[in-house]
């Protein structure tokens, strides 16, 4: 991981809480997001596109729904789920 990634990534506490919540449920839909989060629709959808962009998220499309998930098996995001899981202690090993 680069240095602008690791600034791009958590750049925002909106998207450190987004990631947080994709880690959580795996996926999830924007609506869901927005209110888990209580934040503003347009505000979750630049986030996404910002996270989708650095390559770390992934959205699926069934009609009007758009369902998000983290980039499975790359190895960024498992290092950001090995990081969030050691500072929320819940580390299993």
């Amino acid at each position: 991981m680069t240095i602008d990634f690791i600034e791009d990534i958590f750049s925002s506490r909106v998207r450190i809480r987004i990631l947080r919540t994709l880690i959580k449920y795996k996926e999830v839909n924007i609506t869901k997001l927005s209110r888990e989060l209580g934040i503003n629709h347009k505000v979750i959808e630049y986030h996404i596109e910002a996270l989708k962009r650095l390559g770390v998220a992934e959205e699926k499309r069934f009609g009007r729904i758009r369902i998000i998930r983290l980039s499975e098996n790359d190895p960024r995001v498992l290092a950001i789920e090995r990081l969030f899981t050691e500072l929320e202690g819940n580390n299993e090993t």
